[in-house]
C-alpha cells in the first residue's frame, strides 16, 4: 500500500513539475507574500516596540517559515474530491486496488511535496536578504520536523471532511473559504497566536490548528520547552484519530447516497 501511495505521490509531483514556469511563478508569489508580511510587521514593531514578545528577527523568521510551510495547513485536496464527485470520476477511483483514502492521500502527498519544494526555495532565497534565526540545536530541528509531519495526516482528514460535502452540494466553495479562514486564524498564519486575547488563545490550545504552523515555528525558535512538545505530539495524535473517525464515518455514510452528475 505504501509503495502504491508513494507512486501516486511521485506521479502527481511530476505532473505539477512538467511546466517549470509553475515553480518560478509560485516561488515569486511566495517571496512577495513574505515581503508584504515583513514590511507590515516591521512597521508595527517600529511604532509599538513590541509584538507579542517576539523580536523583529523572530518575526522575520516566523513569517518566512509560515509562508514556506503553509501547504501543511492549507491545501486543496478537498476541491479535488468534490470535483471527482461532480464529474463522476469518483466511480473509477472507488474501484482502485487501494482504499479511496489511501488514493487521495498519495495524490495529496505529491501536491504537498511540490508545494514544499517551492517553500524550501522561498526559505533559501529569503535567507539571503534577511537574517533568519536557526534552531538552537539538532534536537529542536528534529522535533520541528516531527510536529510538521504529524500535521500532514491531520490536515488531510480535515480536507476529506470538507470534500465529502460535495456529495450534498454542487459547490463546496463556501466551505473551502470557511475552512481556510478558520485554519489561517487559529494556526497563526494571519498573526502569531500570542497576539490574540487570552480567551482566543485558550480555544486555540484545544483545537488542532495551532500545531500546524504556530507550534512548530515556536519549536524552531526555541520557545517551547521539550517536555511540552511531548504533549503537543500526543494532542496531534489524538486529534488525528478523532478526525479520521469523523472523516471515515461521514464518507462511508455519504457514499451510500451517491448521485453522480455526469461521468
Amino acid at each position: 500500500m505504501l509503495k502504491t501511495m508513494l507512486a501516486l505521490a511521485k506521479m502527481q509531483f511530476n505532473q505539477y513539475n512538467i511546466y517549470k514556469s509553475n515553480f518560478y511563478l509560485w516561488t515569486l508569489n511566495r517571496i512577495i507574500e513574505v515581503i508584504v508580511y515583513i514590511f507590515v510587521w516591521q512597521a508595527i514593531y517600529n511604532q509599538t516596540g513590541d509584538a507579542g514578545g517576539f523580536t523583529i528577527n523572530q518575526l522575520v523568521t516566523y513569517y518566512i517559515l509560515t509562508v514556506s510551510i503553509r501547504p501543511i495547513a492549507l491545501f486543496s485536496i478537498n476541491s479535488d474530491i468534490a470535483y471527482s464527485i461532480r464529474n463522476g470520476k469518483i466511480n473509477k477511483e472507488l474501484l482502485n486496488p487501494i482504499s479511496y483514502f489511501q488514493y487521495c492521500f498519495g495524490v495529496n502527498l505529491g501536491e504537498m511535496a511540490f508545494a514544499l519544494v517551492i517553500g524550501i526555495a522561498t526559505f533559501v532565497i529569503c535567507s539571503v536578504f534577511w537574517t533568519i534565526i536557526l534552531p538552537a540545536n539538532l534536537t529542536s530541528f528534529i522535533l520541528f520536523l516531527i510536529v510538521i509531519m504529524l500535521g500532514i495526516p491531520l490536515t488531510f482528514f480535515i480536507e476529506v471532511i470538507v470534500g465529502t460535502v460535495g456529495f450534498y452540494s454542487s459547490s463546496i466553495w463556501g466551505m473551502e473559504i470557511l475552512k481556510d479562514a478558520i485554519i489561517s486564524i487559529f494556526s497563526g498564519i494571519i498573526a502569531p497566536i500570542a497576539l490574540f486575547p487570552m480567551w482566543f488563545q485558550k480555544i486555540a490550545n484545544i483545537l488542532p490548528f495551532k500545531d500546524l504552523i504556530y507550534t512548530p515555528i515556536n519549536i524552531w525558535l526555541g520557545q517551547v520547552p521539550t517536555n511540552e512538545i511531548i504533549f503537543v505530539i500526543l494532542k496531534q495524535l489524538i486529534w488525528t484519530i478523532i478526525l479520521y473517525v469523523i472523516a471515515k464515518i461521514f464518507f462511508n455514510y455519504s457514499i451510500k447516497k451517491i448521485t453522480i452528475n455526469g461521468g
